[in-house]
């Protein structure tokens, strides 16, 4: 069975909200955590392509001094052993979220440790996390030798 196809029950058809609807203000940071909470429920029906996208946008949105995971990954000076450009490392870093937002091969393999490790990434960034977020770093760590 295609992971991906997920259980076969009757499609709901689409009907929107209610309208009149009040929009939604959000500040950047509240935006960023409920992104990396929809990446969180995404990872865990298997949706790796949706996680990835939601936690790389809201690891965008934030600018953090100081240390976060991109910035760790960024500088790891066994990086600089391996790759003779730091870009070179960068775009390995961002090779998943960069394909989704702008294409380009036909085909891509996005594990689910590429959209842990961006989930990650972005939850770095963030100053509070919500109880999810709690949960997945929980899950996360656990379970990095398994990948």
């Amino acid at each position: 069975m295609d992971r991906l196809a997920g259980k076969q029950t009757p499609r709901r058809r689409f009907r929107g909200p209610r309208l009149p609807v009040d929009p939604l203000n959000l500040s950047l940071t509240q935006a960023a955590t409920r992104q990396v909470d929809a990446a969180i429920d995404a990872l865990e029906r298997g949706k790796f392509d949706i996680a990835l996208t939601l936690a790389g946008a809201a690891e965008g949105m934030i600018e953090r001094e100081g240390n976060h995971l991109f910035a760790g990954l960024r500088d790891n000076p066994r990086a600089e052993e391996r790759f003779a450009k730091k870009k070179d490392w960068i775009t390995l870093l961002n090779r998943e979220r960069d394909w989704l937002k702008h294409g380009g091969d036909n085909e891509m393999q996005i594990e689910c440790f590429d959209a842990a490790m961006m989930i990650a990434r972005a939850a770095s960034k963030l100053e509070v996390w919500t109880p999810k977020i709690e949960d997945f770093r929980a899950w996360f760590l656990k379970s990095l030798d398994a990948f």
